[in-house]
């Protein structure tokens, strides 16, 4: 059995990437996958990433060790350490490294193209949360923990919102580029209050276009979600 935790913005954004990591793992391995959806607050890691950009962009200086950036890896630090012990709670016996640990949040940035992912102030702050997962392991290591009870993490900011992955999905195409994240709910719910979506509304409106060979479209569309596709592709392999 493998234990997946996602920490997300929302329920709807818990929800999609569920559907993104099903539509990755083999069929047969679906059945033995634990999904935890997390409710941790994470309006603090919202709040950070909001100040992150607001002090980045004024210095034109996005990487670590600028302060700004030290600050949203340390709050990013500890989103992950109080979303482990949420995940550990939430499960029956011992999480180990064949669990893995999501964690999601929307940049509220557009991109105009897709290469604006490379761009210094787009793909630093991935490189930020990669730093937050390795503070992640130290500070647990220090608590006694070992490899073979961490789970493996996965962090993921999408450029603006985690609708561009439905949108990649539905349209296989790069019409979501240089949109805003109320104009992309509004194209794809007729609504930019999600909290009014019901469930069904959410299968027929975005989880039924994302399957296994939509994943390509994403692949293809989105590069910040590139490395978490390939890292599950790796796993589902073993």
């Amino acid at each position: 059995m493998r234990n997946i935790g996602i920490i997300g913005d929302g329920k709807t954004d818990r929800t999609i990437f569920k559907k993104i990591v099903q539509s990755i793992l083999p069929r047969n391995e679906n059945d033995n996958v634990n999904f935890v959806e997390l409710n941790r607050p994470s309006l603090g890691l919202r709040n950070a990433i909001d100040k992150y950009w607001k002090d980045s962009s004024k210095q034109g200086k996005y990487y670590l060790p600028t302060e700004h950036a030290k600050e949203l890896e340390q709050e990013t630090t500890q989103v992950l350490i109080g979303g482990f012990k949420d995940f550990e709670a939430e499960i029956v016996g011992y999480l180990s490294n064949k669990d893995i640990l999501i964690l999601t949040a929307d940049a509220e940035k557009i991109f105009k193209r897709e290469e604006s992912y490379f761009d210094e102030w787009g793909f630093s702050i991935s490189k930020i949360l990669f730093g937050a997962s390795e503070k992640f392991y130290s500070v647990n290591i220090r608590y006694g923990y070992n490899l073979e009870n961490l789970p493996l993490i996965l962090s993921i900011v999408t450029f603006p919102s985690t609708e561009v992955l439905v949108a990649a999905a539905k349209n296989n195409n790069n019409a979501h580029y240089g949109k805003k994240p109320n104009q992309l709910k509004q194209e794809l719910y007729q609504t930019d209050n999600l909290s009014t979506i019901t469930p069904e509304q959410l299968e027929t409106k975005a989880l039924k276009f994302i399957n296994s060979t939509t994943i390509k479209n994403i692949y293809g569309h989105v590069p910040e979600i590139r490395l978490f596709i390939q890292t599950l592709s790796c796993l589902s392999k073993q």
